[in-house]
């Protein structure tokens, strides 16, 4: 059986970038994809209905025309590097978007949560406000998940996890290829972000006063089938997550103060970085608007770290979410209009671009991170 290879002329200058993101969600008939100039070139399964995913893919183009608006950047940090490295003899990759850490890339991992750990000590520990250390379990309720609203804005991340039916008889006589059919329906899902246990925890609760909550979570999400070449694009992968709940003031200015102390630590280590007010990925037509309302609220800052001389990846984000989370919740402080935000670390994220710029070998690296290696060696 042989693909089908279909031509669509798409009518106005498309985000190749942003629309390259959701392709893989349009159909799954679609085996691969190309660009030339405003032409894509679609490859799809024998059996598909070429006309209709045509259709599809044409009206899904329309919403991710380009602005040609400049990116907006509130920070950028350069350095001259002589060279970038992309391959890593202590990073292991299993499947897409999934590896391991060994030697210098694990030992990098912890050096970086330690010191967001260090910056949320140093920046509240003198502050009016509690502070919290977690640990919260893999699964996440889907009662919670459809609480949050993310099911409605951005379902393409979503995993979820079922059971085996509860009948010894069909159990006992199981063969490999037959347990699709014996798959209960999901109560629990994978959580794509790593805030959503904590408003869980604490519905129908108020706090006494404005709080930090900080742990390391694993997080897990569908980026799409032809996106994970891509480099740092992760299925499963740990974040360093502190959430604020408070004031309005309270969590902004939060969320400032761990912004600067990070410019700080980026320009000390000379790391290439950039940080910019961008948006969630929307890839749901209809809900393309709330990009933009994300964008001029400066609601979402993101900041990236630089692999190579022109390309970037986000290794974490500083987001305000008013009431979105203490009102379905039903959550607050005590005598406080209570909203919240987080900020988010993707630790691998921060290994293999730390990496990209400085390499494996612990003398190229930063003199505060080559002292502490050098110690544990």
């Amino acid at each position: 059986m042989s693909d089908k290879k279909i031509e669509i002329v798409l009518e106005k200058q498309v985000d190749i970038e942003e629309f390259k993101k959701v392709i893989g969600f349009i159909s799954e008939d679609i085996t691969d994809y190309s660009f030339c100039d405003n032409k894509i070139y679609i490859s799809l399964n024998d059996y598909s209905y070429e006309k209709e995913i045509a259709d599809q893919v044409l009206e899904m183009s329309k919403k991710y025309v380009s602005n040609n608006e400049i990116e907006k950047l509130v920070y950028c940090n350069r350095n001259k590097k002589e060279i970038y490295f992309n391959s890593f003899q202590t990073v292991h990759y299993f499947d897409n978007g999934m590896i391991s850490l060994s030697k210098q890339s694990r030992f990098i991992y912890l050096f970086f949560e330690q010191t967001i750990i260090d910056i949320i000590n140093n920046c509240f520990k003198n502050r009016e406000c509690d502070i919290l250390s977690k640990i919260y379990p893999v699964m996440l309720p889907i009662k919670s998940y459809k609480k949050t609203g993310y099911l409605k804005r951005t379902p393409q991340y979503s995993f979820f996890c079922c059971s085996l039916c509860e009948n010894i008889s069909k159990l006992n006589s199981l063969k490999n290829d037959e347990y699709k059919k014996m798959l209960k329906t999901p109560k629990y899902s994978l959580s794509p972000s790593a805030c959503f246990h904590v408003y869980e925890e604490y519905k129908n609760t108020e706090l006494d006063r404005n709080t930090v909550i900080t742990f390391t979570q694993s997080v897990f999400r569908n980026e799409g089938r032809f996106n994970f070449q891509e480099f740092g694009r992760m299925r499963d992968y740990h974040v360093r997550e502190i959430v604020f709940i408070g004031s309005e003031d309270f969590v902004k200015n939060s969320r400032q103060l761990f912004i600067d102390k990070v410019k700080e630590i980026i320009e000390k280590m000379k790391i290439d970085a950039k940080i910019s007010i961008a948006s969630d990925p929307f890839i749901l037509p209809h809900m393309q608007k709330y990009k933009k309302i994300q964008i001029i609220d400066n609601s979402k800052y993101e900041l990236s770290f630089f692999y190579d001389e022109e390309h970037s990846v986000s290794v974490g984000s500083f987001n305000l979410h008013g009431t979105a989370f203490t009102i379905p919740f039903n959550f607050s402080v005590k005598d406080t209009e209570t909203v919240t935000g987080c900020i988010g670390f993707g630790l691998e994220r921060l290994v293999l671009t730390f990496l990209s710029q400085f390499g494996e070998n612990e003398q190229n690296w930063p003199e505060e991170i080559r002292k502490k290696y050098e110690e544990i060696k």
